[in-house]
């Protein structure tokens, strides 16, 4: 490691604190061949420091350094290194570091992120922001970060276009359209991947990694807005066109949301069929999260059949899964919703403690996401537990935590239902308080 190396100075800032270091004087780094003066000069910028000089000053302070025994490691390449050479190779080194603390929930990828925006704070080396903030954007989606993964990807993408890296551009595009998927804007996703396809095209640029992603991406988003036919078409367009590009793995997510087409379109015979061919090859191979995923939906197809007891038991080895893998991507979204199946099965058969059980398990795991919509299912489930169970004191604790919340939830329409609910329960047992509870609801949307 040089001397001063985490430091951006210009070669004489860097000649006088090294000099310093080494308690000498500047007529002591000259050996005799050049001036005091010339030094001055170097060091308070008035003369740019030429090779020869340079190696001259290092000599000498390389061999002060040994004779005074003080450990120091300068070269001739260090010293004359300019400033922005040196913001360029310390922000490399930083991204390398990111990169390294990618997968951690930890202070190490933050500490590290801050030093390189204190960087570019006063050196404005574009590509180096882009490559950060692209890092930044995959690192806050693997966090289920979304909003924050959304904020970085478009710095990324404002830089790549900048330096018309037309390539990144495309992918920064998609990846856009991945990470507000998750935050459920699905129009917006699908324009995205449109931008992203445009470009590569109007660019002239072959990629079958972001067209896979782009097609794969935009026929989820369809189904998620319940066009069922175009997210098929989607699906059937990779087979048929990208059949030569796609891994096993690839392949598998295809028949996984094709499935999941058929299932919502009520064709449950033809869904099962594609997850039962899913299962074959992950009880065979080691596709650990598909097989979690094509469970969970297997239980949804023997909720259907009324075959209450298989469903939960596909649920249980689903969350097994994940729980032994927590490396998986987002992987706390789906343990939550798992955890929301359970308690909405068991609260079907009247298993009430068991459903109050996975169901505040769901709350709990649901804090790491910060998804408002998913807590107030929850929640609704949870007060469906306390009715069904007669369970009025849990049910009046649960009421007063939800009226502190009540605010804080950008879909009141969807709060408000819950106290609207309790009232209803509560209108031939106490007519006070459904009273009550009926009049917060209307406070709170007025």
């Amino acid at each position: 490691m040089y001397f001063l190396e985490e430091v951006i100075l210009p070669p004489g800032e860097k000649i006088r604190r090294i000099r310093g270091y080494l308690g000498l004087k500047q007529y002591e780094i000259t050996g005799g061949k050049i001036t005091r003066n010339l030094i001055s000069y170097i060091e308070n910028g008035k003369t740019k420091l030429v090779e020869n000089t340079a190696k001259i000053i290092v000599d000498n302070m390389n061999e002060w350094a040994e004779k005074k025994k003080i450990p120091l490691n300068i070269d001739v390449e260090y010293i004359m290194l300019d400033e922005i050479s040196q913001a360029n190779i310390l922000l490399e080194k930083y991204i390398e570091k990111l990169k390294k603390y990618m997968n951690e929930q930890n202070k190490k990828f933050e500490n590290e992120l801050l030093a390189a925006k204190k960087i570019l704070k006063d050196w404005d080396i574009t590509e180096k922001k882009a490559k950060i903030f692209e890092i930044c954007g995959e690192y806050y989606y693997r966090q289920e970060e979304f909003d924050e993964s959304y904020i970085s990807y478009l710095k990324a993408l404002e830089n790549y276009i900048r330096i018309s890296n037309n390539l990144k551009t495309a992918f920064i595009y998609s990846e856009l359209a991945k990470c507000v998927i998750w935050m459920k804007n699905y129009q917006e996703a699908i324009n995205l991947n449109k931008y992203a396809f445009m470009f590569l095209k109007e660019n002239n640029i072959e990629d079958m990694s972001i067209v896979k992603k782009i097609l794969f991406n935009n026929s989820l988003a369809y189904r998620r807005i319940n066009k069922y036919d175009e997210s098929l078409a989607l699906l059937k367009k990779l087979e048929n066109e990208m059949a030569d590009h796609l891994t096993e793995e690839q392949h598998l997510n295809i028949l996984l949301s094709k499935g999941n087409c058929y299932f919502k379109k009520e064709e449950y015979t033809v869904a099962e069929k594609i997850y039962d061919e899913i299962m074959d090859i992950t009880n065979k191979k080691n596709y650990l999260e598909i097989k979690s995923m094509t469970l969970k939906n297997l239980s949804e197809i023997y909720v259907k059949q009324n075959k209450i007891e298989k469903a939960i038991e596909n649920l249980k080895k689903s969350i097994k899964i994940r729980l032994d893998n927590n490396i998986f991507c987002n992987n706390s979204f789906y343990i939550v919703n798992l955890y929301l199946s359970l308690g909405r099965l068991y609260n079907q058969i009247n298993e009430f403690e068991l459903a109050e059980e996975y169901l505040l398990k769901a709350s709990k795991e649901d804090v790491k996401i910060k998804d408002s919509s998913l807590q107030i299912d929850i929640y609704k489930e949870l007060m469906n537990n306390y009715m069904l169970s007669n369970n009025d004191k849990t049910m009046d604790k649960l009421i007063e935590d939800l009226k502190e919340k009540a605010y804080k939830y950008n879909k009141i329409n969807q709060i408000k239902d819950i106290f609207f609910q309790a009232a209803h329960y509560y209108i031939n047992k106490n007519v006070e308080k459904s009273e009550k509870l009926l009049k917060f609801s209307l406070e709170i949307i007025a």
